[in-house]
């Protein structure tokens, strides 16, 4: 891990100076922990005690229904910090599994440790007050957008707001569906013109969304 990219990339040190980030390591303590792809750094129920920050790699958080089916809920990429909400939480449990989907390096802050260094600096505690905020934003879009609206609006969204498109069965773990409902609505799309179907690859043919009749 270089510092200098932890306070370019990571929202919880951008405008922290690398000296004063290295000062607080040096005193107060990290670990840099490193995850073959398919590990778990969570489980869903487990007590929230360390924040976790994504160096490299990529991570799935992921929870399970009462059906038993995995639902995607949040997908991770470089110097992303996981569930900063939590860690303070009353009932600070995780709601979600936190998976690797390649080789991973982690940064790991205890609770103690976290809090230390945001007492000691206060743009760090701006930082990480600001980024629970805006989880709290971007949740509260998400169920205003999806709640509220059909499978087939879920996913036209879904296909608009993406260039690349997984396997239908990725799709429906994000969409939190079952595969062969997401089928059905593809079908209907395919029929329509909207989108082609060719060996399981999903082509979005009309880019603008539809507008609701008035």
């Amino acid at each position: 891990m270089v510092i200098q990219e932890l306070v370019t990339y990571c929202t919880l040190f951008q405008g922290v100076k690398p000296e004063t980030v290295k000062d607080l390591f040096d005193r107060y303590g990290y670990a840099l922990r490193s995850y073959p792809e398919q590990s778990f750094l969570a489980m869903q129920g487990e007590t929230c005690r360390s924040l976790f920050i994504l160096c490299h790699g990529h991570i799935n958080a992921s929870m399970i229904n009462q059906e038993g089916r995995q639902i995607i809920v949040e997908q991770f990429t470089d110097w992303a910090v996981l569930a900063p909400a939590f860690l303070l939480a009353t009932h600070n449990v995780f709601p979600v599994n936190i998976e690797t989907t390649s080789p991973c390096e982690v940064l790991v802050l205890n609770k103690d440790t976290l809090l230390k260094m945001l007492h000691a600096d206060l743009r760090m505690m701006e930082n990480y007050l600001r980024e629970i905020s805006d989880k709290c934003a971007i949740l509260t879009g998400r169920l205003n957008s999806f709640a509220l609206k059909s499978l087939r609006e879920q996913l036209l969204q879904y296909l608009h707001t993406r260039e690349h498109y997984g396997k239908q069965q990725e799709i429906a773990d994000r969409l939190g569906v079952a595969r062969p409902s997401l089928n059905r609505v593809l079908q209907e799309l395919c029929h329509e013109g909207i989108v082609k179907l060719e060996r399981g690859k999903i082509t979005l043919l009309k880019r603008s969304l539809p507008q609701p009749d008035p």
